[in-house]
C-alpha cells in the first residue's frame, strides 16, 4: 500500500506533491484547486484577473508554496490513496 504523507483538501485523498497554503492549513494537489480557493476566499471580484496573477500576487505574499513530501515525513503518521489517516505505533 501506498504511503501519502498529506491529504487533499479539495478531494481527501492522500498526495505526496502539491500546494501547501498557510503553512499547512489546506493542501491542493491540483493548481486549478489552488486557484479555486484563492479567488472564493476575496470578498472583492477577481474574475476580471487572470489565474497566473492570482497565482503570482499569493505566492509573493507567501500565502503557498508547492512542495513534495517523502516515506520520511510519513514516521507518525500517513494517509492512504482514500485518505484514511493511519497512525504508526
Amino acid at each position: 500500500m501506498t504511503r501519502f504523507a498529506r491529504k487533499c483538501s479539495v478531494t481527501g485523498k492522500g498526495m505526496n506533491e502539491g500546494y501547501c497554503v498557510n503553512d499547512g492549513e489546506f493542501y491542493f494537489s491540483e493548481e486549478s484547486q489552488l486557484v479555486k480557493f484563492l479567488r472564493d476566499r476575496d470578498s472583492e471580484d477577481t474574475s476580471h484577473l487572470s489565474d497566473d496573477f492570482i497565482l503570482k500576487e499569493a505566492y509573493d505574499l507567501e500565502e503557498y508554496y508547492w512542495t513534495e513530501w517523502s516515506e520520511d515525513d510519513c514516521e507518525d503518521e500517513w494517509y492512504d490513496e482514500d485518505g484514511n489517516l493511519h497512525e504508526v505505533n
